[in-house]
This record gives structure tokens, sequence and C-alpha cells, in this order.
């Protein structure tokens, strides 16, 4: 389940990363409405991320049975 976890983590990341370039070329090219959008998809996308790698740590502790730090 943690390579299932850590996949998804990577996913999220990607997203994220890519969005906030796509917002950016679009911020260059003058399209404020679509920079925004993008800029809203970027948020929501490193939201998750973080979220997803504060899950998979948590099971990762869970599973080999560590003190929560």
């Amino acid at each position: 389940m943690s390579k299932f976890f850590r996949i998804l983590e990577i996913v999220w990341l990607i997203t994220a990363l890519g969005c906030a370039g796509i917002a950016v070329y679009f911020l260059i090219t003058k399209d404020n409405d679509s920079a925004l959008y993008f800029t809203f998809v970027f948020l929501i996308a490193a939201i998750m991320y973080l979220l997803r790698r504060y899950q998979r740590k948590n099971q990762d502790r869970l599973n080999n049975n560590e003190p929560r730090k």
C-alpha cells in the first residue's frame, strides 16, 4: 500500500509543477483568466501532494510500529 501512496504523491507533485509552469506561461502571454485557473489548480494539487505525503509517512510509521514524532 505504501507503493500506491508513493505513486499518488508523485502524480500530485507532477500535476502541481505542470500547472505552475502553465500558469507562468499564461502570465507571460497576458492571458490572466487562464493563469488564474491554473494557479487555482496548482494550489489544489500542492495541497493534495502535502496531504498524500503526510498520509504515506504516517502509514509507514504505523507499519513499522514506530512511535509518533
